[in-house]
C-alpha cells in the first residue's frame, strides 16, 4: 500500500495500480486498497467497468462505514450511476453532516437527478462550514448559476455569469440549463432544444430539462411520443408540477383521449392559472367529450386570454357547434 501511494504521488498510476492489486491480492478484504482501485480506475485510468467492479468490492468491505459509503458514492457519480452515488452519498451525509467534501458531492449527485432545490440547500451547507472547502469557488457558481427568482421560476442568473461559467467549462449543466431557459422565453426554440439534449446527455435524469425540453417537443407534431416520455419521466422526480400536466394533457388531446386530457388541465390549473392556449386545449376537449357547459365557459375565457387566429378560429367554431346543437 504504502509503494503504491509512493507511485500514485509521483503520478505513475499504471504502478500504482499494480502494487494496489497486489496488495488487495494479499488481504482480499483491504478496503483502503479496494477503494484506491475504484478512485484510479474511475479517474486517470478511465476504465469504468473496473472501477465499478472495486466500488461494489469496497461496498461489501464496509456496508455501515459511512466514509466507505461517501467514497462509492463519489466514484458512482464519476461512473454516471448517479441513482446509486445519491443513495450512497445521502447515507454518508447521515453520519457525517458537516463534511464538507461529503456534501458537495452529496448535492452533485442530488442535482443530476433534478433534485435541484435539495441540491442548492445542500450546497449552502457546503459554503457555510469552516474552515472553506476548497470547492468554494465551484459552490459559488452553482448557487448563482441555479438561482430563480421567486415568482415564475424564471433564471436570476445574469447572461454574463452565464457565459463565464461555460468558458471555464463548455458542459457546465446549472450553466447550461439557465442558458437553455433564457433561450426558451426568447422564443429560440431550436437553440433551446439543443441545449437542453446537452444537458440531458451528462444528466440523463435531470428533470427539469426533461420538463423544459417536453415543452418545446409538443409543439412539433413529430416529437409529441417523445414529449410524452419525457414529461412521463419527469414527472417522477417533480410530480404536481403544472407544465408537465400541460404537456401530458396537450399529448392526451392530440390522442383523443380527451378525459385524460381534461383531468390533466384541470390538475394543472390547481397549480397556476391556465394560459390561453392551455384553456384552448381544455375547452376544446370538453367539447370533444360532450361537456358542453364546461366547454362553452373554458373557451370563452381562452379567447378573453388572447389567443392566436388560428386558434381563436377553432374556439369560435366550436362554441358555434355548442350553441346550435
Amino acid at each position: 500500500m504504502r509503494l503504491g501511494e509512493s507511485y500514485e504521488k509521483a503520478g505513475a498510476t499504471d504502478k500504482a495500480v499494480d502494487a494496489y492489486e497486489r496488495a488487495l491480492k494479499a488481504n482480499p478484504k483491504l478496503l483502503i486498497g479496494a477503494m484506491k482501485l475504484a478512485q484510479l480506475n474511475a479517474g486517470p485510468l478511465k476504465n469504468p467497468d473496473k472501477a465499478l467492479q472495486y466500488a461494489k468490492k469496497a461496498r461489501e468491505l464496509a456496508p455501515a462505514d459511512p466514509r466507505a459509503a461517501a467514497t462509492v458514492g463519489s466514484i458512482a457519480f464519476q461512473l454516471g450511476n448517479y441513482t446509486w452515488a445519491y443513495s450512497l452519498l445521502q447515507e454518508g451525509s447521515r453520519q457525517l453532516p458537516n463534511d464538507p467534501a461529503v456534501l458537495y458531492d452529496l448535492a452533485w449527485a442530488a442535482y443530476s437527478l433534478g433534485k435541484v432545490a435539495e441540491a442548492r440547500q445542500t450546497m449552502q451547507r457546503v459554503l457555510s462550514s469552516e474552515p472553506k472547502p476548497p470547492q468554494t469557488a465551484d459552490v459559488k457558481t452553482f448557487l448563482s448559476t441555479t438561482a430563480s427568482s421567486a415568482s415564475e421560476n424564471e433564471i436570476s442568473a445574469s447572461e454574463s455569469e452565464i457565459d463565464s461559467a461555460l468558458v471555464a467549462d463548455p458542459n457546465y449543466v446549472p450553466a447550461l440549463a439557465a442558458r437553455a431557459a433564457i433561450q426558451a422565453k426568447h422564443g429560440d426554440s431550436a437553440r433551446a432544444e439543443a441545449t437542453y439534449r446537452q444537458v440531458l446527455q451528462r444528466f440523463p435524469d435531470f428533470a427539469p430539462a426533461q420538463r423544459d425540453l417536453a415543452a418545446i417537443l409538443v409543439n412539433d407534431p413529430t416529437k409529441r411520443d417523445a414529449a410524452y416520455d419525457l414529461a412521463t419521466k419527469a414527472r417522477r422526480t417533480i410530480s404536481g408540477d403544472p407544465l408537465i400536466s400541460i404537456v401530458l394533457g396537450r399529448v392526451s388531446y392530440e390522442r383523443k383521449d380527451f378525459n385524460r386530457a381534461i383531468q390533466l388541465f384541470q390538475e394543472s390549473a390547481r397549480e397556476k392559472p391556465l394560459d390561453a392556449r392551455s384553456l384552448y386545449y381544455l375547452g376544446m376537449a370538453q367539447a370533444q367529450a360532450k361537456h358542453k357547459a364546461e366547454a362553452k365557459e373554458t373557451l370563452n375565457r381562452a379567447l378573453q386570454a388572447g389567443l392566436g387566429d388560428a386558434e381563436a378560429s377553432e374556439a369560435k367554431r366550436a362554441l358555434a357547434d355548442i350553441g346550435g346543437s
